[in-house]
């Protein structure tokens, strides 16, 4: 992967501060996630579905509709939660030529309309780190019509929702493109240029980490810690939970600047998990060492006599994963430092499964995999 320095701050330093307090072993899995779903009435248009937090109870979480996205949308949009003070947010940007940004508040379920994107992008790499989401280029072209120049740019929410409908207008920032980006093309390259896909991508301090090739598909966990899958055909594929860190050397001076060369260091530890498999690919940050991941089994129809219409059920499955033995994980990492490798610890995973119960989900897809993105909030 190729680090990519993020414009604000400049500390590579990790804390440990969310896992200063223990977490108790018997803990439910207590945070609501959101899934946006292409819908298949409307295949430009999104449905929003909302899977409760698991209760105390042995009743089964819960799915539902809560909102329908359709003005602004596009087919191809990429989809992050945003935060700040002033609360969180999912947005969706990019999809088509409009290069648009949507943005949906799960606490009064209303939707407005962001900013346009400098460019139109299809399907681009989304991070949200503070308080801006950071969209950059999946696919950099050098030619029209999606995807090119600005590859990088970012938006702010540091002082609430960027929309004209809430009084405020803040614009996509551009950001210069990453390092193997094809930003400097001579003639004969300009038009043969290089195919180009950024398909791994992770945020390690004030860094963001991506990779042209399809290596693996990564979940922070926090503390630098991230779960990770390779990315193959298979299903269910063996996991890893990685410490991924940064250092920067001294500057070396070249004329006419001085030039900080970073290292990335990567420490790999096995998981301990039922069978050592988890099933891919909707996976969703839970925090605290925690994350989950979303499977959709197959869906069931019936006629309804009353409204006259076909109805649907889709199977919703949630298992989520919890590092039992996280403290002693970061303990280990920052006392040994990259120079433990044959010592490491082995991952404990705590495991819960539940069948989300679901009525008459209408307007989603009957067949593939509809639901593009699985967020936490």
């Amino acid at each position: 992967m190729a680090p990519k320095r993020k414009p604000d701050g400049d500390g590579v330093r990790e804390s440990t501060d969310e896992f200063a307090k223990p977490l108790d072993d018997t803990m439910e899995f207590t945070k609501p996630v959101y899934l946006v779903a292409v819908r298949e009435d409307d295949q430009a248009a999104y449905s929003i579905l909302k899977i409760d937090a698991v209760a105390g109870n042995d009743e089964p979480p819960r799915v539902r509709a809560v909102a329908v996205l359709t003005t602004g949308t596009e087919r191809g949009m990429s989809f992050v939660t945003a935060h700040s003070k002033h609360g969180s947010w999912i947005v969706g940007v990019g999809g088509g030529l409009r290069a648009g940004t949507i943005i949906f508040d799960p606490s009064t379920l209303k939707t407005f309309q962001g900013p346009r994107l400098g460019y139109p992008k299809h399907k681009p790499v989304l991070i949200s780190h503070g308080s801006e989401v950071y969209a950059i280029s999946g696919t950099p072209r050098v030619k029209p019509s999606m995807d090119r120049e600005p590859w990088f740019e970012y938006l702010s929410f540091k002082d609430g929702v960027p929309s004209e409908e809430c009084g405020r207008w803040v614009s996509w920032h551009h950001l210069p493109p990453p390092p193997f980006f094809p930003c400097l093309l001579d003639p004969y390259e300009f038009r043969n240029p290089p195919e180009i896909s950024v398909s791994s991508y992770a945020v390690v301090g004030s860094h963001i980490l991506i990779s042209p090739q399809p290596e693996l598909v990564a979940v922070p966990l926090g503390g630098s810690l991230f779960a990770a899958w390779p990315i193959s055909a298979a299903s269910i594929t063996a996991a890893s939970v990685f410490h991924m860190s940064i250092k920067i050397s001294s500057s070396i001076p070249v004329a006419p600047v001085n030039v900080s060369t970073p290292s990335l260091s990567i420490q790999e530890f096995k998981v301990v998990a039922s069978e050592d498999k988890i099933p891919w690919p909707l996976f969703c940050p839970m925090g605290k060492g925690s994350f989950c991941c979303i499977r959709l089994g197959s869906s069931r129809h019936w006629h309804s006599h009353k409204a006259n219409y076909l109805k649907k059920e889709v199977k919703v499955i949630s298992t989520s994963f919890r590092i039992k033995n996280i403290e002693a994980i970061m303990t280990h990492c920052q006392s040994q430092g990259a120079k433990a490798n044959d010592q490491l610890l082995a991952v404990q995973m705590k495991e819960q499964r539940h069948k989300c119960e679901s009525n008459g989900l209408l307007g989603l897809l009957g067949s593939g995999m509809p639901v593009v993105a699985a967020l936490s909030m």
